[in-house]
């Protein structure tokens, strides 16, 4: 039988740096596309957001991330 499990460390972090060059790719492709403009403004403002979250002082990537100390709550 599993015991008690946290939540938090069950979920993977997201490497934001993958995920920003993934969304760089896709508002590339959405601006070349009649109609979609909006599409990819939209997906300028994710990245813009994560770039804003990235100067926040999130992990850069999943290593970076379990190489910091956890704290308890």
């Amino acid at each position: 039988m599993k015991g008690p499990s946290d939540a938090k460390r069950n979920v993977p972090l997201v490497d934001l740096g993958t995920l920003k060059e993934t969304l760089a790719y896709i508002r590339d492709d959405l601006q070349d596309l009649a109609g979609f403009e909006r599409a990819a403004e939209l997906v300028d403002s994710a990245l813009k957001e994560l770039k804003a979250a990235d100067r926040s002082g999130l992990p850069r990537s999943i290593i970076e991330a379990n190489l910091r100390p956890r704290h308890r709550h």
